[in-house]
């Protein structure tokens, strides 16, 4: 199945042409240095309490730990790293960007981990089932921050080492007198990509919230949602919305109720989901889904150079036509397999 949470392609130098994918090549590249340090200040600033130099807002989601705070770190945590991603997505208002995920595989959280969430054939049904309905129409919305709005049930912690981290980060922090043995290190007290629990704390805010204005979990089919009353029922993957209504009106009760807690970008033409492009034509009721120059970024992310275009594993018979054509297939001669193969 194609990645269905995101729509990321590789960072491409802008003067050799080499695809990248360590922050830290691009943070040492004179050519590339100030754009990536800037989106990784950003991010580390998001997470924290702001970034005075892009004017980020902070979340609050991680806090910067001295000296005395390391000490008291309970016993029954594991503190992991942080791992930090580069891609480039041409669809969002800053394409360069940075994200700061928590090392999972070493936090030994005691509670559910089991989101729920829509796959790729469950959407596809609720888009048959948009150009099905009479009137009906289909809006996509994404939830800026949606898992660092969850408060933690237990605080975490990560490190990070100093070395990585844009100086104008660390002035603003007076990170240099929080060092340890080369490492920064952070509690995490809001919910973060890469926490196990994090799906599972967002989700559950999220139903809690929703609730209150009429809007439910499907029980028998993972990450579908309606509405107790209205024409409107939605897929979720991640902090993606895919959204079929029937009158405007009704659409519009659900991203208010988001609104209250949550930033939205919103495409009513439905353009795009997850990744996936979508060409609606409402009065013909049908909908094109593709996923343009998927195949190219394949090739391009595995160094692959296509020399001679190949549509079929094997040769077809040529083509007979006239009296040919009903000449009998010729024997198979060719040798039998071994019967110890």
């Amino acid at each position: 199945m194609p990645d269905l949470q995101h729509l990321a392609n590789p960072v491409v130098h802008p003067v050799t042409g080499v695809t990248i994918n360590k922050y830290e090549k691009l943070a040492n590249d004179p050519v590339t240095q100030e754009v990536w340090t800037t989106a990784f200040g950003k991010e580390l600033g998001g997470l924290a309490q702001g970034d005075n130099k892009t004017g980020a807002a902070g979340t609050n989601t991680v806090f910067f730990m001295n000296h005395d705070e390391i000490k008291n770190i309970p016993a029954d945590r594991t503190v992991t790293y942080a791992r930090v991603v580069v891609d480039y997505r041409p669809q969002k208002e800053d394409p360069n960007r940075v994200r700061i995920t928590v090392g999972g595989n070493l936090i030994n959280y005691p509670g559910e981990l089991t989101t729920r969430t829509a796959d790729l054939v469950t959407s596809k049904i609720l888009w048959n089932s948009v150009i099905s309905t009479e009137n009906a129409r289909y809006v996509t919305a994404d939830l800026k921050l949606f898992y660092l709005t969850a408060p933690m049930d237990r605080y975490e912690y990560m490190r990070m080492p100093i070395k990585i981290i844009p100086q104008h980060i660390i002035d603003q922090y007076n990170l240099n007198d929080k060092v340890k043995n080369g490492y920064v290190y952070m509690e995490i007290r809001r919910a973060m990509y890469g926490l196990p629990q994090a799906g599972v704390l967002a989700n559950k805010l999220l139903k809690e919230r929703l609730a209150k204005h009429g809007y439910y979990e499907v029980a028998h089919t993972p990450g579908v949602w309606k509405h107790i009353s209205r024409p409107v029922s939605f897929t979720l993957v991640v902090d993606g919305f895919g959204i079929k209504y029937v009158g405007k009106e009704h659409a519009e009760h659900l991203l208010h109720a988001l609104k209250e807690h949550y930033t939205l970008d919103i495409d009513w033409e439905g353009k795009l989901y997850c990744g996936i492009s979508l060409d609606w034509d409402y009065e013909r009721k049908t909908v094109d889904i593709s996923m343009p120059g998927y195949i190219k970024k394949l090739l391009q992310r595995f160094h692959h150079e296509l020399r001679k275009a190949q549509h079929s594993p094997y040769k077809c018979a040529p083509k007979a036509y006239g009296k040919d054509a009903q000449l009998p297939l010729p024997l198979d001669e060719s040798p039998k397999i071994d019967k110890k193969r």
